[in-house]
């Protein structure tokens, strides 16, 4: 698996993975050899969820709660696809022990059977940004400095979400086993 931080960082801060053809698409991970691929999104058209397909991306976590929306309303385009979870999360409020348990067990899933996966918000800037995040500093091994880079070069008005930061940081303590160093209401919620 190619897993160099610095190089997965760099064609992530310079664009150098977007797919053109989907909205606000981008591949985060993957591994040839096996066919493991996760990608981060914004809430799809058609013509995304036929991109979607033709990329071969069989699950998607929607953290808007907004599938019937999107996934389903264009399920046509994409049959193969699946969506695994789907509930809207706040940027405001940070994310769950268990929310976080069950996306490592997905990722993990994904990565033992070689599955394509994509997870979204709604402009899959904040919500989605904040999930890179975490799967780049646990997965890639990316810093603190260097995921939140990532998040604000991906991600739309990032000035209005200024607890982003900390809750990245309260997220490597979580990955790392350390009590959370910044303000309790940034913390990964014990649940």
């Amino acid at each position: 698996m190619i897993h160099s931080k610095w190089i997965a960082f760099c064609f992530i801060a310079l664009g150098l993975n977007s797919t053109a053809n989907a909205n606000n698409l981008h591949l985060i991970d993957s591994n040839p050899t096996t066919g493991f691929a996760i990608y981060r999104t914004s809430r799809p058209s058609e013509k995304d969820m036929k991109e979607f397909c033709k990329l071969g991306i069989q699950e998607m976590t929607v953290l808007s709660g907004t599938a019937e929306k999107y996934e389903f309303k264009h399920q046509g385009a994409c049959p193969t696809l699946k969506v695994v979870y789907n509930e809207s999360q706040s940027a405001k409020i940070p994310m769950s022990e268990s929310f976080l348990r069950d996306f490592d067990n997905w990722v993990k899933d994904a990565q033992a059977q070689g599955k394509k996966i994509a997870f979204r918000c709604s402009c899959g800037c904040h919500r989605t940004g904040r999930l890179a995040a975490y799967y780049q500093m646990k997965y890639q091994g990316l810093s603190v400095k260097e995921a939140t880079d990532v998040m604000y070069d991906l991600g739309k008005w990032m000035f209005l979400h200024r607890q982003l930061k900390p809750q990245v940081q309260a997220l490597n303590d979580y990955i790392h086993g350390r009590p959370c160093s910044v303000k309790e209401k940034h913390c990964v919620v014990k649940k």
